[in-house]
């Protein structure tokens, strides 16, 4: 018990040492570093803040603001004096959720696009290789091991589709189908030179 004391007291000694040689202006060093890091910490928070505000105002105006008022004017693009150009374009934003996971991969297979659903048994499996997956999770499941089945469209891939089937005027592809795939559809400035 002595020698756990003495280790005891020479930690206490060694950490008395180190603090007692800190001069004051070591330890005003310290306090302008430690005021300097909060200091940036809360610019940074602001400044951030101040950037998604920006975002937004952006936004707007790119999705909303312009695109109404040009529609108001019966504008589809509009050319600068500098040589710009400013057009609206369609836009589509689509992700399949959990909760429609299920019923969007049964349409997509109902309406013959499967081949877009990359499933995945520990290794994936590409576009339309679904009988190949099916297969081997049924000889897996023979041989007692059970396997995780991830089945999923890639979020590139799900947007061309989107597009596709609504610029194409696919009639199966109706509002109902689309709120499976979480279709947002909407139009955005862009400005080229």
């Amino acid at each position: 018990m002595e020698k756990a004391n003495n280790i005891v007291d020479l930690f206490e000694e060694t950490t008395e040492k180190k603090v007692t040689k800190l001069d004051d202006n070591e330890l005003k060093t310290l306090s302008e570093n430690i005021t300097r890091f909060l200091r940036i910490g809360g610019m940074i928070g602001n400044t951030e803040e101040r950037l998604r505000k920006l975002k937004e105002q952006y936004r707007r105006l790119s999705e909303e603001d312009l695109p109404q008022k040009m529609a108001e004017l019966g504008m589809q693009d509009l050319r600068l004096e500098d040589g710009s150009r400013i057009t609206i374009d369609m836009f589509y934003a689509t992700r399949i959720n959990k909760n429609n996971r299920d019923a969007a991969h049964e349409w997509l297979r109902q309406q013959g696009h499967g081949d877009i659903i990359k499933n995945q048994v520990s290794v994936s499996f590409g576009k339309g290789e679904d009988e190949t997956a099916l297969e081997t999770m049924t000889l897996l499941e023979k041989e007692g091991l059970f396997p995780d089945q991830k089945e999923s469209v890639h979020p590139s891939t799900l947007k061309a589709f989107v597009k596709e089937r609504i610029e194409s005027g696919d009639s199966a592809f109706t509002p109902d189908t689309q709120k499976l795939f979480s279709v947002y559809q909407g139009k955005r400035t862009k400005i080229t030179k």
